[in-house]
């Protein structure tokens, strides 16, 4: 079994020059500030991909993947901006992330 590298000291050094806070990690997701938006690892140690929650708003979103990216290319990862995500509570009181691509019509 191989267990995937995932640099969440890196993404903590990344999010706390920005001033803000993980709030939880679960697997290979990482919500920062409260549910504002998630960085989710990849295959690849130096990509995250970055989702903002559905309710951030859009002239927000496009200034933090600027400074996410910019603080995240000091430490030799990528950060590539997919889209929106939304968290929605099942029928056996589990939490479910929905994921937007933005090719799926959300943006």
């Amino acid at each position: 079994m191989k267990i995937p590298h995932r640099a969440l000291g890196i993404v903590r050094e990344i999010v706390t020059e920005l001033h803000h806070d993980i709030t939880y990690a679960y697997e290979d997701l990482v919500f920062i500030d409260h549910n504002a938006y998630l960085l989710q690892f990849t295959d690849s140690p130096d990509m995250v991909h970055l989702y903002f929650n559905i309710e951030f708003p859009e002239e927000d979103a496009e200034v933090m993947t600027r400074n996410l990216v910019e603080s995240a290319e000091k430490r030799n990862i990528g950060v590539l901006r997919k889209g929106h995500y939304e968290l929605a509570q099942t029928t056996d009181d589990t939490i479910e992330v929905k994921f937007y691509n933005r090719k799926e019509g959300i943006d």
